[in-house]
């Protein structure tokens, strides 16, 4: 009997990891809808009310924060952008209305930045782990796990605190 109890605990237990670990995935992006400069207003009053923001948002979002203006037109290009500037592996595949892991954003946004970090990240390059919490010990993030997602509205503050850094940085 007790061995039966301890195996259901177990069992129990290690379903309830492997159910945490799925991202969340939208029906569509908020970029779908609003994919123009012109109607970046718009864009963004829907992004902040997204639970999650999606890898399609957010590499939207991080490379018109990059380059002044996002050029690509579907999220292909703006994954191949992201691989090519390192913010994404090569080997990843990420949906693109699938929920943006905080790792990633933090890699984009300490290139954006060209934070270089401390030992580790000069040693081994931006990695999502460390870029995070380099970015929480520089208090742009709130504490937080690389793996996270993050709200719509939680994006826009995080674009903001980048946007804040960089004008600080060049005046």
């Amino acid at each position: 009997m007790r061995s039966s109890y301890w195996t259901l605990i177990i069992l129990l237990l290690a379903s309830a990891g492997f159910v945490g670990c799925a991202r969340t995935v939208l029906e569509k992006s908020a970029v779908d809808d609003w994919p123009g400069s012109d109607t970046e207003l718009e864009y963004l009053q829907v992004l902040e009310t997204q639970r999650v923001v999606t890898n399609h948002d957010a590499l939207h979002s991080l490379l018109q924060l990059a380059d002044g203006v996002d050029s690509h037109k579907t999220y292909e290009q703006r994954l191949a952008n992201a691989r090519q500037r390192g913010w994404i592996a090569p080997d990843a595949t990420p949906k693109a209305n699938e929920s943006a892991s905080l790792g990633m954003m933090s890699v984009a946004a300490c290139d954006i930045l060209s934070i270089k970090g401390g030992l580790t990240m000069r040693l081994f390059g931006l990695s999502p782990r460390y870029c995070t919490r380099e970015l929480i010990f520089l208090d742009i993030l709130p504490p937080r796990s690389e793996h996270q997602s993050i709200s719509g509205l939680e994006f826009i503050d995080l674009l903001g605190r980048i946007e804040d850094r960089l004008e600080s940085s060049s005046g």
